[in-house]
């Protein structure tokens, strides 16, 4: 037997291919797979660049993937992985749920999760499973990658408003590839920036930190991500 686990992310895909007996067969990342932030066919590229790249077919395939707790998403993510592994097994799962079982189990407590996006899983002394956040995008993700960086060239656009210094704006544009900031309205609109593009500052930003207004975009993200955890903990009884 072959088992084949996939975790997919706002930024990255990862593939497990292991045997029987858990020995590792092949391991390997491709792109982005969250179809709701990069879009279907960046999404079934990604997965599709993983499966085709496998050294052996699996039989049974447990993927986890960014938004799948949503009954469309999980669709989505069966109708691209089952005709590439027609004889496989393929359970859906959200990335989440993935991440609590490998890192509690299924005892009580909390896991926050914050990457391109954030959201915090919980499972209550009746070990129900419970999510606080985890909106997407653009109606929650509060203190997630894209949120700093979202954050982040809202700042640099106010900064060129205010006609103040202009050093955090113009390195925010160098790090999106960009020759001034005003550029990033239309390369957003035109899709030259994407989810994980913006979510990509989060390194930029931190290495400014204490300075501002990194430092304020950072206390806001872990004042966001803490809030989350602490509504979790009061639900979970801890």
């Amino acid at each position: 037997m072959r088992y084949l686990g996939i975790d997919g992310g706002g930024s990255k895909t990862a593939f497990l291919l292991v045997d029987e007996y858990y020995n590792e067969i092949c391991h390997l990342e491709s792109g982005p797979s969250n179809w709701l932030s990069v879009g279907a066919d960046a999404a079934r590229e990604a997965i599709t660049q993983g499966i085709s790249s496998l050294t052996e077919s699996p039989d049974i395939v447990c993927a986890g993937f960014a938004g799948a707790a949503r009954a469309d998403s999980a669709a989505f993510y069966k109708g691209v992985l089952q005709p590439l592994i027609p004889g496989a097994r393929i359970i859906i799962e959200s990335d989440a749920f993935i991440a609590s079982i490998g890192a509690i189990g299924i005892d009580p407590g909390v896991l926050l999760i914050a990457g391109t996006g954030s959201i915090v899983i919980g499972r209550d002394v009746d070990r129900n499973m419970f999510r606080v956040g985890g909106w997407g995008p653009y109606f929650g993700d509060e203190g997630s990658g894209f949120w700093v960086g979202r954050e982040a060239v809202s700042a640099a656009l106010r900064a060129l408003d205010r006609q103040g210094s202009m050093e955090f704006a113009n390195r925010i544009a160098r790090e999106l590839g960009l020759n001034s900031i005003p550029e990033v309205v239309s390369a957003w609109a035109s899709a030259k920036l994407g989810v994980p593009d913006i979510a990509g500052l989060f390194p930029a930003v931190v290495a400014m930190y204490p300075e501002e207004p990194a430092k304020s975009i950072l206390t806001q993200a872990a004042f966001h991500l803490r809030t989350m955890e602490e509504i979790a903990a009061r639900r979970v009884g801890t």
